[in-house]
């Protein structure tokens, strides 16, 4: 199995942009707190960096609560004015881009993996296994009449992995498209560009089990039994359907 990448957390403790539920900050940093804990029991091995885009400097807490893992916090100031006029997602690639340059961790690795900072994802270790040397992520999809009818919704921005380069080609400069009073969200952005470009081969073949609080809606990311049969079904319907067969990554036996 491949050495386990650097986690980027991307965080703004501070929100400015609107339709956001969690807006306390001792909670935001709480929630933040507690996925950091959980990505260490998932992995002892993996280095972490934490972005905030609000300007709040982790460090403190981090190395009180964590002294013994490698963490680096990095913090700068989002355009608040650009990301409450766009959204979240706006001020997400602004995190994003601002971690690729100043992040020593991210600065020595080839690929690195991206997480929203209040969640985890508990089968993370299963979905490196299908690295396929480009990017994994999962995706949605809508069905119209039947699920032969299908289409390509939205890529799943809360969790991926991706080689540094690819994602300065193909996705650092998404989010300056994001409009999200027009109900155009950076999951779109990132469709929007895998469409225009034909890009393939990255849907992960295992659905990322993402736990932890949205902070947008404010609501538990919880794993049921339905979510799995949905994800399954999801997947055996994609692999099928000749538009969207070659999206699912290859699987480490077929390449």
């Amino acid at each position: 199995m491949m050495n386990v990448p650097p986690l980027l957390l991307t965080s703004c403790v501070a929100v400015s942009a609107k339709n956001t539920q969690i807006k306390d900050q001792n909670l935001r940093i709480a929630l933040t707190m507690k996925a950091i804990e959980k990505w260490f029991t998932i992995s002892k091995a993996i280095k972490i960096v934490i972005c905030d885009g609000s300007n709040y400097d982790f460090t403190t807490i981090i190395h009180a609560k964590f002294p013994d893992q490698q963490i680096e916090c990095l913090f700068f100031k989002n355009n608040s004015e650009l990301v409450a006029r766009y959204g979240k997602g706006y001020g997400e690639g602004e995190i994003i881009n601002h971690a690729l340059q100043h992040s020593i961790f991210l600065n020595n690795a080839e690929i690195f993996v991206k997480c929203t900072s209040k969640l985890w994802v508990d089968n993370f270790l299963e979905c490196l296994q299908y690295w396929n040397g480009t990017f994994l992520c999962d995706c949605y999809f809508s069905y119209m009449k039947s699920q032969k009818l299908m289409r390509f919704k939205s890529v799943d921005t809360s969790f991926y992995i991706v080689d540094k380069d690819y994602y300065r080609d193909h996705f650092s400069l998404a989010y300056l498209d994001v409009r999200e009073a027009k109900r155009h969200w950076l999951e779109h952005c990132f469709r929007d560009i895998i469409i225009a470009k034909k890009l393939k081969h990255f849907m992960l073949p295992v659905a990322p089990i993402v736990r932890g609080v949205s902070g947008t809606q404010g609501l538990e990311n919880r794993y049921t039994l339905i979510d799995k049969a949905k994800d399954s079904l999801k997947r055996f319907f994609v692999s099928r359907n000749k538009s969207y067969f070659d999206y699912i990554a290859l699987t480490p036996d077929s390449k």
